[in-house]
């Protein structure tokens, strides 16, 4: 029998293999795509400030993008006029539906740590914000609203993210909601699916007009809105790619239903 002082081993696994330099680089490279830093068809810095800013060789960032290439998420052309670019966005989808086979059972914890992240951030925009701010915000929710390709919207929602996250005025948090962004790979094809552009800028809009009313619980709500819509979508590209992944905990409400209940923003 064991003893009453034994307690359930609950430590983590921790794995002690550490990360290379080139390991490092990759890692941070691909976050900027994930994150909407660089979209489809952008072209990376030149290798001498790339690797200046990542404080690596060129050797060392050469193995990373080597690797960046192997996998399909950047294209190398050689020559006067070369230079690595991201690649289009077929091939971003093909690496989409591969790194989700991977890690879709992580979408939980993903989502759990941009949720209390960005609905804090949301929150102190609302306290904090000043006209300015709102300018900002206003404009990214503009350009939104504009017909764009899969790349530009990309680019459009980071930049209404990080309007609100400068609006808080927390650096930390800020620099959390990247890190988030950064874990998660967004559906780059969210586009095909129907209504979800529009239902998106719903809930952005929905999020600008509690921060305009300065209104800190509605604002957290609304991002909270937001990104379970997301989560929602994430699940739909999911789904038609044939990916399944475990779920923890009870089903959450539809974002998109949530939004509905309250009538569309005007």
């Amino acid at each position: 029998m064991a003893s009453e002082n034994t307690r359930p081993d609950i430590t983590p696994e921790i794995s002690l293999a550490p990360e290379t330099a080139s390991d490092s680089a990759v890692r941070f490279l691909r976050a900027m795509i994930f994150a909407g830093e660089l979209g489809p068809g952008d072209k990376l810095p030149p290798e001498r400030d790339l690797g200046a800013r990542l404080g690596i060789s060129r050797m060392t960032l050469r193995l990373a993008l080597k690797a960046l290439e192997s996998t399909g998420y950047i294209v190398t052309t050689r020559g006067s006029r070369g230079g690595s670019r991201v690649t289009d966005s077929e091939s971003l989808a093909q690496c989409w539906n591969q790194w989700m086979r991977q890690h879709a059972d992580e979408l939980d914890d993903i989502f759990e740590y941009r949720t209390t992240v960005e609905t804090r951030l949301a929150s102190l925009a609302a306290e904090r914000r000043t006209d300015e701010d709102m300018r900002a915000m206003e404009r990214a929710l503009a350009a939104e609203r504009r017909p764009q390709d899969w790349a530009s919207l990309f680019r459009t929602d980071i930049d209404i993210h990080r309007s609100i996250a400068r609006a808080a005025r927390s650096p930390r948090l800020e620099q959390a909601m990247l890190a988030a962004r950064g874990e998660l790979f967004v559906p780059v094809d969210l586009d095909r699916l129907q209504d979800s552009e529009h239902q998106v800028h719903d809930t952005h809009a929905a999020i600008l007009e509690a921060i305009r009313d300065q209104d800190p619980s509605g604002a957290a709500e609304q991002m909270r809105r937001h990104i379970d819509l997301i989560r929602e979508l994430t699940d739909k590209a999911l789904a038609l790619a044939g990916i399944h992944p475990s779920r923890v905990g009870a089903p959450r409400a539809s974002g998109a239903a949530s939004l509905r209940s309250r009538g569309r923003p005007e």
